[in-house]
């Protein structure tokens, strides 16, 4: 991860979501909890794509968004990380792909997540934030 540093161009867009001191995530319907984020629409800055994911996916409306750098994946696959704290949360629609959203005392065990590769246990280290699980990837 490249943290303070935002990449000319992106495809996509994560936002690391606390509710007061815990990370708040969605459970996909087939890959485990996450951290609402998609890709970006035509148009769209970060901090759009990051507000229209949240709400969408966990019917979550945002505080400020924190920029905090981005990551490549093999593929070239640019995504930036944003963080923000979660003002409110409305009952999820049924129209995406997310089917509860709730927050945790730390993140979930690398079984339950979608990425099991420890990016979200690395990501909120590294950005000093709360919910690090005790135990698991540095």
């Amino acid at each position: 991860m490249r943290l303070g540093e935002l990449p000319e161009e992106y495809d996509s867009v994560v936002c690391l979501t606390y509710v007061g001191e815990r990370p708040f995530l969605v459970r996909h319907r087939r890959r485990g909890w996450e951290f609402p984020g998609g890709h970006r629409e035509p148009g769209e800055d970060l901090y759009a794509t990051a507000r229209r994911e949240a709400r969408e996916e966990a019917g979550a409306t945002l505080g400020e968004i924190r920029v905090a750098g981005h990551y490549v994946l093999a593929g070239g696959h640019v995504t930036v990380v944003t963080h923000a704290p979660v003002l409110g949360v409305e009952p999820l629609t049924g129209l995406f792909e997310t089917v509860e959203a709730r927050a945790f005392d730390r993140l979930p065990s690398d079984e339950e997540l979608s990425w099991s590769d420890g990016l979200y246990a690395h990501l909120i280290r590294a950005l000093g934030l709360p919910g690090v699980p005790e135990q698991g990837p540095t």
